[in-house]
């Protein structure tokens, strides 16, 4: 599904739990290959370790040993810039099928007015891109997978990738957060009892309230192996300014988050 994946390197003490985390998300994903990609980033000040070689040198290290733990090929390059957009640039140029990045900040001011690598991302990616929760427990990749819809044209798109995961008797949930602003019952009623019709192993749930709460919170209690979530576009201002459901369930939830543009291949 994601054969070849850019997996973002940075020499946190966080990174680690990357690792830890990799393994069922390749497995669920059906990833084949990943490029490691660091970026140097220039306006900062540098140190030794910090350096284009040195970081060459470590992640030539680092590929030989997840290529012989996780029997994929594994690559590695170093770019120098802003990491956001050099990922993406990378993810560009390897014809990459999707993007693994770490959520390292639950915080939401802080995300929400300074950024980061990860929300930066999720706003100007025009490929998937699979979050790994920093904090939380490490999924079972045969657990079952949940789609957060709105009827949407993106959640449509989300949804075929949902439907892709649907294989070997794993579950599904379709969880639909009904707010103010959603004027559209019929239809996702429709989308959902199609869907349901034609996988028996999914159900679907339809709750009131903050959707970015509501997702966080069904995405915990059923210990999903994965929230697929739709994404507009490649920024709106507003989303900039005050964020959107799928950024903020990126920077809640400590479930691996799979965000979908809707303009995705996949």
């Amino acid at each position: 599904m994601l054969n070849h994946c850019i997996l973002a390197f940075d020499y946190s003490e966080s990174w680690q739990k990357t690792c830890e985390r990799l393994p069922p998300m390749l497995q669920l994903t059906a990833v084949q290959r990943l490029t490691l990609v660091h970026v140097v980033d220039t306006t900062r000040r540098m140190h030794v370790e910090d350096s284009a070689a040195s970081a060459a040198s470590h992640l030539g290290d680092l590929a030989r040993q997840l290529s012989g733990e996780f029997g994929i090929t594994v690559d590695y390059e170093v770019r120098s810039g802003f990491a956001a957009s050099e990922l993406h640039e990378a993810a560009r140029r390897h014809k990459a099928d999707g993007i693994i990045v770490l959520n390292q900040s639950h915080s939401a001011g802080r995300a929400l007015f300074y950024g980061n690598v990860t929300l930066n991302l999720a706003r100007i990616t025009h490929l998937p891109l699979l979050i790994l929760p920093a904090s939380g427990p490490v999924t079972e990749p045969s657990a079952p997978v949940l789609l957060a819809t709105d009827g949407s044209r993106p959640a449509q798109v989300a949804q075929r990738v949902f439907e892709r995961f649907l294989t070997g008797g794993r579950h599904g949930l379709v969880l639909w957060v009904e707010t103010d602003e959603v004027d559209n019952t019929a239809v996702i009623n429709e989308q959902i009892e199609d869907l349901t019709r034609r996988h028996e192993l999914v159900v679907a749930r339809q709750v009131k309230g903050s959707a970015v709460r509501e997702i966080v919170k069904a995405a915990a209690a059923e210990r999903v192996s994965l929230v697929i979530l739709g994404k507009r576009g490649t920024t709106p201002i507003h989303d900039l300014m005050i964020g959107s459901t799928a950024e903020g369930v990126a920077r809640e939830s400590e479930q691996p988050v799979l965000l979908v543009p809707v303009n995705t291949a996949l």
